[in-house]
């Protein structure tokens, strides 16, 4: 068999005999990744067709699955005889082929360690394995090479499904390696190296409490108590704002440790995480069962609830990973009882007939016998708003003593109009996280991670919320096989194939008149609804006992006290008769009618705000951005808001944005399109794509003085750009990009399908550089191939000239060089032809970058000469300073580093004058690398830490990483080989950080001083 190894750590690339082969378009690429990930086991063409379209394959899908697998065995067996492959059992002849036809589908045959993604696997495997035996530092270093083996996001502009779903699994898996090699840092008395990778992880990662809590602990351990405690303190803020819930049990002990000053947590004593993680019980005994006095108040006829079993549940076993070899045995770490349904609803009411029929499904304690051996499934459907899931959580927090091994939630995401319904695996993985099972135990199959579950849950009495789910099949792979689980699933459609799987339905209807007068009563207290009880009957039937626009109807009469609830009915009744069209299940339509009874009552600032934020494409926005929208001064602005916020159609966020429910952002496009003419919407769009394209020049400018700025004309009337001036502004600049991320994605795609062509290339200019600096490389390229398009309708050279310049800086730094080089090219002669000296300078300069990243130095000296040639021809100081750096920079490679100090140090200088921050990063970096070239190392050393402290200031990991890369150099020539160890270990943590990053000459150097 030909050696072949096939590569999803990044791009999906194959090699032959270390050579690398073109396999083909994406889709092509696809099909290679589904059979490489399933190696030497036959994958059908049903499966395929399903990895590479999903749910709505074209009618000519199978025949592309033929046309892919004889392009993929043109590449990978050359010498092949032509035959059909059109016949899937045609191949019964095939032995020792790579790419045979067997059984209706295909088979991929690889060897072991032929997919980088099961030697990742592997290798995290066998770190545990050397762990457990107590060779941490052997288990530090297989986590290393496991982390080496990445090359970028995992399968890299590959489509589908399959795709998508191993990419969120491996990312988890490399974060999860991530952690690991952090706390066998610790648990190797490695704390203050620890840090720095720690605090990377946790801003990459905010709400990953395992961290979070390593952090913690390294920051004690460094004398850094206060620190420590901040990172708590930031943590339980960011989980109750982003997700509602407190910090888990472990991390609140960490915390209580740290108060206490728990001696514990010294370095000579393994830290609570490291003991809950090397720690691998053979079996997980359940905790002791709820005592009646946690039961709620109201919980309704619950029984007793049983006794734990006695024996310990059987031990989980191994799992192959998906291209071969073993892993231990999948055992959570520690006993647990995961708890994650949310919170009881308030003023719940009624429902009494629905809660007596969940609670009859119950399944049967463990000394009762059961006709059945499958566990009961509740299915509770309905229109949007009619409260699936707040009584699914109403009958789950009863229930709860009867489920002694702990109760799981999951929201499926099934009709989010932001937002793909959640794939099975990522849900499957929630559920692994919450059991304690260490990711890299868990397999890449969906059906095997199924399996797992299955077994994880085999004797287990648990309860599964599965809420907003879209169809079955997001369902099947959820479900538990043990009779003593429960299942509650809510959707807003059928599920016609889980009821016939057996899914017992529960379609539910709105509240009686009775019930829907309690919920009323509840709401505005009794007192308030007796007094005016006909009122009260009018309230009902005009919301039609839909519990969600009763609610609604109730916050409006709660915020104005004083108001008689005969006169809310009063205005209320003209809406009566579109009430009906609740019954529809459409989740626009069913609340129309709600929403317009705040609208309605709106000031004409308020409405008219209210119907052009239908037009702003979200997901928030500032007070500055509406002002421009609705082209007011920002004190209106800000009075049309709060007014909003008063009649609950917006919410404000501790940063002062504003934002709205996606049903009511619906309804807002809906008023828009109603009542806005289309001149109106469309001088509303360019308004707002006016206002962020100013604000963004002047916060580029700010950032990056020395990028040429693009012309912009006039403002529109009513638009007011936000400035960056005083002692903040750099730092304010830097915010605005931060906050205004995912306006600006979002906005850059709205101009380009509108066809508001030179505000897409320009804001797509713009951003750039941060985009750069941040290391979002691949958004980046999304970003300028969407502006290329656009830049290419309007025929402007000039547009054309800037969006490939860009490109070739981007696929420069992604490792594209010769289309870096097209591109750049392209940019160079459509500048000259165009006599812009400026820009013709600013392409010079990324060449000579380009030519530096290859090592090619002599070719890069020239071009960044004649960058510099042609900005100080132009005076523009920032700019000459760039170019001032970049000769020295590419001097001191070349063995010059007097020269190189002579040019960098003129730089500094004029950077320092200038105020650009980046400009003296990249400098200070420069001359630490010539006084290296010279043999001063303490110059050096010095001029590194003062780079590395600016560029941590400014977010710029990937310059950082660089800078780390260079001081570790010159500290080994120094003779302090540990520190030059300690600076590229930080380096690699920073690197791995980024999608795309090489760490290959990082890794060499740190294994040239094992």
């Amino acid at each position: 068999m030909v050696p072949l190894r096939v590569g999803v750590l990044g791009p999906v690339t194959v090699w032959r005999d270390g050579n690398e082969l073109m396999a083909g378009q994406p889709k092509q690429l696809a099909v290679l990744g589904v059979l490489a990930s399933r190696a030497n086991r036959v994958v059908s063409l049903g499966q395929l067709v399903d990895a590479v379209w999903g749910d709505q394959p074209p009618a000519t899908a199978e025949g592309g699955i033929y046309t892919y697998v004889a392009g993929l065995r043109r590449v990978l067996e050359t010498g092949r005889p032509a035959r059909d492959d059109r016949r899937p059992d045609a191949g019964k002849r095939d032995s020792g082929r790579v790419l045979v036809s067997s059984g209706g589908g295909y088979l991929l045959r690889l060897g072991h360690g032929g997919l980088d993604a099961g030697h990742f696997e592997e290798r995290l495997g066998r770190s545990r394995a050397l762990r457990a035996s107590g060779d941490l530092g052997g288990a530090a270093g297989v986590v290393d090479e496991a982390l080496s083996l990445w090359r970028g996001q995992p399968f890299t502009g590959v489509p589908g499904p399959f795709a998508e779903t191993e990419r969120q699994r491996l990312a988890e898996l490399r974060t999860a390696a991530t952690e690991e090699r952090a706390d066998l840092m610790l648990a190797t008395g490695q704390d203050a190296a620890a840090v720095p990778e720690l605090a990377a992880l946790v801003a990459e990662h905010p709400l990953r409490e395992r961290a979070r809590g390593l952090l913690m602990i390294a920051l004690y351990r460094c004398g850094r108590q206060a620190d420590a405690l901040r990172v708590f303190y930031d943590a339980r803020q960011r989980l109750a704002e982003d997700l509602g819930i407190d910090p888990g049990s472990e991390l609140n002990r960490i915390h209580q440790q740290l108060l206490t000053m728990d001696p514990a947590l010294d370095p000579c004593v393994p830290s609570p995480v490291i003991r809950t993680l090397a720690t691998q019980p053979p079996a997980v005994q359940p905790p002791a069962t709820r005592s009646r006095a946690d039961q709620p108040v109201n919980a309704g006829p619950v029984t007793e609830a049983p006794p734990a079993p006695a024996a310990p549940a059987p031990a989980v076993p191994a799992v192959l990973p998906a291209s071969g070899g073993s892993l231990p045995p999948v055992v959570p770490a520690a006993a647990t009882y995961p708890a994650q349904l949310p919170p009881e609803p308030a003023g719940f009411v009624g429902r009494a007939a629905e809660l007596d029929w969940l609670h009859a499904l119950l399944p049967a304690g463990p000394d009762e016998r059961r006709g059945s051996r499958v566990p009961p499934i509740a299915l509770i459907t309905g229109t949007a708003g009619v409260g699936k899931t707040t009584l699914a959580i109403r009958f789950a927090r009863q229930a709860v003593p009867l489920f002694p091994d702990g109760q799981l939630y999951v929201n499926l995401r099934g009709f989010d109009p932001a937002a793909a319904p959640m794939p099975p695996g990522t849900a499957l993985q929630w559920f692994f996280d919450a059991l304690g099972v260490p990711a890299v135990s868990v397999p890449s199959a969906v059906d095997a991670q199924s399996a797992l579950l299955r077994t994880l849950l085999d004797g287990k009495r648990m309860l599964l919320l599965l809420d907003n789910a879209h169809d079955a099949d997001q369902v099947r792979p959820l479900l538990p096989g043990s009779d003593g689980c429960m299942v509650l699933v809510t959707s807003r459609s059928q599920l016609t194939g889980l009821v016939v799987a057996g899914a017992r339905p529960l379609p539910l209807d709105v509240l009686d008149a009775r019930e829907a007068a309690e919920l009323v009563a509840a709401r505005l207290g009794p007192e308030r609804a007796a007094a005016e009880s006909a009122a009260v009957t009018a309230l009902v039937e005009q919301s039609a006992g839909l519990p969600l626009a009763l609610s609604v109807t109730c916050a409006r009469a709660a915020s104005r006290p004083a108001m008689r609830l005969a006169a809310l009915a009063a205005e209320l009744a003209d809406t009566r008769g579109r009430l009906d069209a609740l019954g529809t299940g459409e989740a626009t339509t069913d609340l129309r009618a709600v929403f317009s009874w705040s609208a309605d009552k709106l000031s004409d600032q308020g409405a008219r705000m209210f119907r052009l934020l239908g037009v702003h494409q979200g997901p928030d926005i500032s007070d500055a951005a509406a002002a421009s929208l609705a082209a007011v001064p920002l004190r209106r602005a800000r009075a049309a808001l709060a007014e909003l916020t008063r009649a609950s159609l917006l919410t404000q966020d501790a940063a002062g944005r504003f934002s709205c429910h996606d049903l009511l952002r619906a309804y807002a496009a809906e008023l828009a399109a109603a009542k806005l003419s289309s001149d109106e919407r469309d001088l509303a769009e360019r308004r707002v794509l006016d206002h962020y394209l100013r604000t963004a020049r002047a916060a580029a400018v700010r950032l990056y003085p020395a990028r040429v700025p693009v012309p912009l004309g006039a403002p529109l009337d009513g638009v007011t750009a936000e400035e960056f001036s005083g002692a903040d502004a750099y730092d304010a600049a830097l915010r605005w990009f931060s906050a205004e991320h995912r306006v600006l994605d979002n906005l850059i795609e709205q101009a380009a399908a509108q066809h508001h062509d030179e505000y897409c290339w320009k804001l797509a200019w713009y951003w750039a550089p941060l985009l750069h600096r941040m290391g979002w490389l691949h958004e980046l390229l999304a970003v300028q191939r969407t502006a290329v398009l656009a830049a290419g309708r309007l025929g402007d050279r000039d547009a054309l000239a800037h969006v490939h310049c860009e490109l070739g800086t981007v696929s420069g730094r992604l490792g594209d060089y010769p289309g870096s080089g097209e591109h750049l090219q392209q940019a160079l002669e459509l500048f000259t032809d165009l006599g812009d000296r400026a820009s013709t300078g600013q392409v010079q300069h990324a060449l000579a970058v380009l030519f530096a990243q290859q090592k090619r130095y002599e070719e890069a000296l020239e071009h960044a000469v004649e960058a510099l040639r042609l900005r100080r021809l132009l005076a523009d100081q920032a700019a000459v300073a760039d170019s001032e750096n970049g000769v020295g920079y590419i001097l001191a490679h070349l063995g010059q580093p007097d020269a190189a100090l002579w040019y960098c140090r003129r730089a500094l200088e004029m950077h320092r004058e200038s105020g650009s921050r980046t400009g003296t990063a990249d400098t200070l970096d420069s001359i630490a690398y010539a006084y290296g070239k010279l043999g001063d190392y303490e110059q050096s050393i010095a001029h590194s830490e003062q780079a590395l402290a600016m560029y941590r200031l400014l977010g710029d990991r990937y310059n950082e990483a660089l800078a780390r890369l260079h001081l570790g150099d010159v500290q080994l020539e120094a003779g302090q080989a540990e520190a030059a160890r300690h600076s590229w270990e930080l380096a690699r943590a920073l690197l791995a950080q980024l999608p795309g990053a090489d760490t290959s000459e990082v890794t060499g150097r740190l294994s040239a001083v094992k």
